[in-house]
């Protein structure tokens, strides 16, 4: 399958170009994932679809000269892919966090949207990273400078979990992602960047409610990060948005995802 880079004054953004068919996806992974998470699209997508699997910045083989990213800078990729493709209209894809960018990225490209698919979506009722965005940066900026020295980051996180501050799920993630410096990073200028992206229910359901395009929100059973009945009930009346379950967590939801995209531009093409 065809790997490359798109070279912009920001870094040297990495892609997974999947399939060859008319239709243009282009795919935002999750915090701590890569591109690789969408391979398994490929095989059922291929002959309907070309899709672009993107490394965002600090992810993957992705190679960012910047501390945080903007929704400029990813508008730009977006704008790259788009003029290799010779193309004026796309449909997206966002697992997780990449989910609260292409929200976030809705007043700026949904006129440009066939379609958008949002996999288990951060930014209305998912835990921590949703935490992460709501903090004031100043504080981001505190815990930033605790994580580059870790076991006392840890060492804080322990006394905040004896007061009930924080739970058993948030110690597991800070004791993952602070492990090693490249983790650290990633954390930290992920966090950085969610300011330029804030998202709450109240937004997502404005700009999903302004969308003239179709949403399709694929929800997991067994996700405990963004669990489906919460989602369910934060997007229920939105007359655009169709909101589908599948038998899945939160990591593997994009295992599920193919045959819900597949079907739905087929529907669009039949007028159905």
């Amino acid at each position: 399958m065809p790997q490359a880079f798109l070279h912009t004054p920001h870094g040297d953004v990495y892609y997974l170009k999947l399939g060859n068919g008319p239709r243009l996806l282009l795919a935002f992974h999750g915090f701590g994932a890569d591109s690789s998470v969408f391979q398994c699209m490929g095989p059922l997508l291929q002959k309907d679809c070309t899709l672009y699997a993107i490394d965002l910045p600090f992810h993957g083989k992705t190679v960012w000269k910047e501390s945080g990213f903007s929704p400029k800078q990813l508008e730009s990729v977006v704008h790259a892919i788009l003029q290799c493709e010779g193309k004026e209209r796309f449909e997206a894809i966002g697992h997780s966090l990449g989910g609260r960018l292409w929200l976030s990225l809705l007043a700026r490209q949904g006129h440009r949207l066939d379609a958008l698919y949002l996999l288990a979506p951060d930014g209305l009722q998912t835990r921590w990273m949703g935490l992460a965005g709501r903090l004031p940066l100043f504080m981001r900026q505190l815990i930033g400078r605790l994580a580059t020295r870790p076991e006392k980051g840890l060492a804080l996180a322990r006394i905040l979990r004896r007061r009930g501050l924080v739970d058993d799920f948030v110690m597991q993630y800070l004791r993952y992602h602070l492990k090693t410096s490249v983790r650290r990073r990633r954390l930290l200028d992920t966090w950085y960047a969610l300011s330029h992206f804030p998202m709450n229910t109240a937004k997502a359901r404005s700009l999903l409610g302004s969308l003239q395009a179709p949403t399709l929100v694929l929800l997991g059973k067994r996700d405990t990060l963004a669990p489906a009945t919460q989602l369910r009930r934060a997007l229920s009346g939105l007359p655009n948005v169709d909101i589908r379950e599948a038998d899945a967590g939160h990591q593997d939801i994009c295992r599920w995802a193919a045959p819900f995209i597949l079907n739905a531009g087929r529907l669009r093409q039949s007028g159905s």
